[in-house]
């Protein structure tokens, strides 16, 4: 055998890993990317009048971080209704005694509410603005003061909650 046409075990092995990278501080070494291999990336081109209209800095990065703070308002949507689901169960309770499952489900339901909007608060900490991205700071702040009026809002049904599971 010639040693000028042998390849290599690794030239001849080819296969895809495919890896989905959803969070943007992970290192590329924990999907099996490492140096001298192929990456194919998939997504959409920004818009450059879409960045220019909704930043003030024009910045696509500024851009990414005003639509991951409103992926995190859309999913706090969807909470709203569990929220208002819940406000509605405190308003149709009797105010004899309750059975032991309803009372159950007011605790149950008024935790899995904190819970998420904590959830919520957390995933909106850790969207960090650099002072130039005012748009995305003031979007993100925006959101914050809006969980917390929806925070608050849960705790005083929680506290009606408890007053009527004493009962």
């Amino acid at each position: 055998m010639n040693p000028t046409h042998t390849r290599s075990l690794s030239s001849l092995l080819s296969f895809t890993l495919p890896a989905h990278i959803k969070d943007d501080s992970a290192m590329l070494t924990s999907v099996g990317i490492h140096p001298y291999c192929t990456v194919e990336l998939f997504g959409d081109q920004v818009n450059k009048d879409q960045v220019d209209q909704r930043t003030g800095s024009g910045n696509p990065e500024e851009y990414a971080l005003i639509q991951k703070i409103e992926t995190i308002q859309n999913n706090l949507d969807n909470l709203l209704a569990v929220i208002a689901e819940y406000e509605q169960m405190i308003l149709d309770a009797p105010p004899t005694p309750l059975d032991d499952s309803l009372k159950k489900k007011l605790q149950d339901k008024g935790i899995y509410c904190s819970e998420g909007l904590m959830q919520a608060l957390i995933r909106l900490d850790s969207v960090e603005c650099p002072m130039a991205f005012e748009a995305a700071r003031a979007q993100r702040k925006i959101s914050v003061r809006l969980v917390q009026k929806h925070l608050d809002r849960v705790d005083g049904l929680r506290s009606q909650a408890k007053t009527l599971i004493a009962v």
